[in-house]
């Protein structure tokens, strides 16, 4: 079932569906797509002395678990820097998680590995997960940030990495910056790029403004809307 306020986006002949939690889902393959966990980066600014939340973590992997209990994906995705920082205790909790996901009739969890993913493949795959550095199924390509190397021609290429958001301007000079997909046609030599949103609740995000051949689809509390196109962008994508 498509959870609510979810919105198609079709790309070569494939279906995807943009999920307001920040994730995407893909019916056919039944593959289930996040990036950019950062667990484990609160216990690490708390091991600092900094005064963080003890509980992000959590939040994070009880919104997973909706989506993974709502879906009920065959491979669960995760493009990158699933851990922030380098093992401390978030690390063993994530995998009680993932094995008490397994059991609950998850297949598959891959890493795609990103730039915080240091530790070596087999200490993730003791979690129950495979580490790849692409991953690639029928012209579509998974890797971590927008400029790895991707194969060229009719691809779609998912990544995180940006942890991309839309800065909405207000009355006077007041503005807010909400998550969203970025999709960018130019640019990209696999054919067409989808950045994903982070997933995880302690993140920080970077603006990002659409420019010509590419379209933003804002992450609202309860919906994906979009395309998104502020006042003022010419068909040079300029301000």
């Amino acid at each position: 079932m498509i959870p609510a306020g979810a919105l198609r986006w079709k790309a070569l002949s494939q279906e995807f569906w943009l999920l307001p939690q920040r994730a995407l889902w893909w019916e056919a393959k039944s593959a289930l797509m996040v990036s950019d966990l950062h667990l484990a980066k609160a216990e690490h600014f708390r091991s600092q002395g900094l005064q963080v939340p003890p509980t992000v973590d959590a939040q994070t992997l009880s919104e997973l678990t909706r989506l993974l209990t709502r879906l009920k994906p065959n491979t669960l995705l995760v493009l990158g820097d699933l851990f922030h920082s380098a093992p401390n205790k978030a690390w063993d909790d994530f995998g009680r998680w993932l094995q008490d996901e397994h059991r609950a009739g998850l297949a598959e969890a891959v890493l795609v590995r990103g730039n915080h993913d240091r530790a070596s493949s087999e200490r993730y795959e003791a979690m129950g997960m495979a580490v790849v550095d692409r991953w690639e199924a029928e012209n579509v390509c998974c890797t971590h940030a927008p400029d790895d190397e991707v194969p060229k021609g009719q691809w779609v290429h998912f990544c995180g990495h940006v942890h991309p958001a839309a800065r909405l301007r207000g009355a006077g000079r007041q503005h807010e910056r909400v998550p969203c997909f970025h999709a960018a046609s130019t640019g990209c030599d696999a054919g067409l790029r989808m950045v994903l949103p982070a997933f995880g609740k302690f993140t920080g995000t970077h603006a990002v403004e659409p420019r010509r051949g590419s379209e933003v689809f804002l992450v609202a509390e309860n919906a994906v809307l979009g395309p998104w196109k502020p006042e003022g962008v010419s068909r040079r994508g300029r301000r």
